[in-house]
């Protein structure tokens, strides 16, 4: 063979290495550890699961592990948060189905921030976690003022079963329909209660002055 003959084999050669090279170099990428493709979340007790949603504010709580290919169990633990090298203050195991997913029991933890880790055998990735609040504080309903007693007297406090102090009536008694102008507000009140009355008077009383003016031209056309 000459070498004219052998450089179009050489280069087909040179290709397929350099193909094969790549494809060595991309089949970690392609192919996951077990467990890579895993998430944990946090869920309130009563959850309807599968649920891929994630609670960061709970009282009683489980947790719940999704796409842990490759796996037959995972273990995770709690810490106290901010984040420090205490003990974890509690941990435990969950069991995959065949799906890849889990769920530990309903628990439940004095009032504070938390971080929940989860670690796996042949683990090779970062650990999957998620920061949560244990929260069962309920609030408190406002008190309702109570309606103002009626015994003893009128609704507004009269009489000697009302409630507080008010001052006695007094100014000027109003006429007309039967009853008293209301004076007993206050001062202030008073005083415009009579300036009310005389403002009323003076209208009156140039309401009549109208009056017998038109009367007069009317005897005076006449």
């Amino acid at each position: 063979m000459t070498a004219q003959a052998a450089r179009p084999l050489l280069s087909a050669a040179v290709v397929g290495l350099a193909l094969g090279a790549v494809t060595l170099a991309g089949a970690p990428a392609a192919f996951a550890a077990p467990g890579d493709d895993g998430d944990i979340k946090v869920h309130r007790a009563g959850t309807v699961e599968p649920d891929q949603s994630n609670d960061p504010q709970v009282c009683e709580f489980h947790f719940a592990a999704f796409n842990f290919n490759d796996l037959t169990t995972i273990h995770w633990d709690i810490y106290n948060q901010p984040p420090g090298t205490p003990p974890a203050v509690r941990s435990g195991d969950i069991a995959l189905d065949s799906a890849h997913n889990g769920y530990s029991p309903d628990m439940t933890l004095p009032d504070g921030m938390y971080k929940v880790e989860v670690t796996w055998v042949g683990q090779q990735g970062a650990k999957k976690s998620k920061v949560f609040r244990v929260s069962c504080d309920n609030p408190t309903t406002p008190p309702t003022t109570p309606p103002p007693s009626t015994s003893g007297g009128s609704s507004n406090g009269g009489g000697n079963g009302g409630h507080g102090h008010h001052k006695p009536p007094h100014g000027p008694v109003g006429a007309g329909g039967g009853g008293a102008a209301d004076t007993t507000a206050s001062d202030d009140g008073s005083a415009f209660g009579v300036g009310s009355a005389l403002a009323a008077g003076l209208a009156g009383t140039a309401g009549l002055i109208l009056i017998r003016r038109a009367r007069r031209r009317n005897d005076g056309a006449a």
